[in-house]
């Protein structure tokens, strides 16, 4: 077991569920009876795009905001990501009547860059080191970073949807989450396994952005010289020690998809659910398909659709 101190505890993930607002959803989770017939396996969807950010991604940046004290909110707060982690942000921010710093990498989805704009956070398109420029702003302008993964705040806001799959379905026995950096995995698999210990959790990352798996070979968190996928939402090219604790204490397995298997993944998984999902959400199902990870007849599997931020399919 690694380091107990490093570990999110169940009170900091009950302290998430009680502070998070109305806004933020206990999202719908139900037996997708076309999943179910594709896969062989009675297979749930626990629907995080419903979020008012349009990923799960809130639940961490809000908790986080509410964390800080009024000096801290006074000074503003700053946030990198590819997208969802930036749309959270200035969502979350705007409730609190703050104009958040958003840095976006240049190339970011479109979709993603317009949700930022129209929610009024102050955007900074970045073409080099998003992460390097986000601490040269830090330095100079005493931002508080709302970190999308690298966080205790974030990490058991993200455990709250863990206990409420374990809470409509206490009989799971298989969860599969995406991973990019490894905040929802991090969170998810902290709160099922302490509620359901012998339920499995699969983290499912894409070949073009696997850090957390190339993290685990080395034995440290490692930092990727590029990480691009369709699956954008799950292209952060590092992880930390704190996310890769929890991946190692309660992770069962890491599976790695194909970068070129992606967009055929998203498009099975729209026509099995009619869910409207980015390609980040569509990886776990796709491992399963391709046989990467087994599960029994009688298993119960839960998929996090971890967000809906896209351009529409093409």
């Amino acid at each position: 077991m690694e380091n107990e101190l490093l570990l999110i505890s169940e009170s900091e993930i009950e302290g998430a569920a009680d502070r998070l607002p109305q806004s933020v959803r206990n999202t719908p989770m139900f037996r997708s009876a076309g999943l179910s017939d594709l896969l062989g396996v009675e297979s749930w969807v626990k629907c995080e795009m419903f979020q008012p950010s349009g990923s799960f991604k809130v639940r961490g940046a809000m908790n986080r905001i509410a964390s800080l004290t009024p000096e801290e909110r006074e000074r503003g707060v700053i946030a990198f990501s590819a997208g969802n982690h930036a749309i959270a942000v200035a969502y979350g921010a705007s409730q609190y009547g703050i104009v958040p710093k958003i840095c976006m990498p240049a190339q970011a989805v479109q979709f993603k860059v317009d949700a930022v704009r129209a929610m009024g956070a102050d955007l900074e398109l970045v073409d080099g080191d998003l992460v390097g420029r986000v601490h040269e702003l830090v330095a100079e302008r005493g931002y508080t970073l709302v970190h999308p993964f690298a966080d205790r705040e974030v990490i058991a806001a993200t455990g709250t949807v863990g206990r409420e799959i374990t809470a409509a379905l206490p009989d799971v026995t298989t969860v599969v989450v995406p991973v990019g950096g490894g905040g929802l995995i991090s969170g998810i698999a902290t709160a099922v396994k302490r509620h359901n210990p012998g339920c499995r959790v699969i983290g499912v990352e894409p070949s073009g952005a696997n850090v957390m798996s190339v993290s685990l070979q080395a034995g440290s968190a490692q930092t990727l010289l590029t990480a691009k996928s369709l699956a954008d939402g799950l292209t952060a090219p590092l992880t930390t020690d704190l996310n890769l604790a929890h991946v190692r204490a309660f992770v069962d397995d890491m599976v790695v998809v194909p970068e070129d298997e992606v967009r055929r993944m998203w498009e099975t998984t729209f026509r099995a659910t009619r869910l409207a999902i980015e390609p980040s959400a569509a990886v776990g199902v796709g491992a399963l398909q391709a046989g990467m990870f087994e599960v029994r007849s009688d298993d119960k599997v839960c998929f996090i659709m971890c967000g809906a931020n896209t351009n529409l399919l093409k």
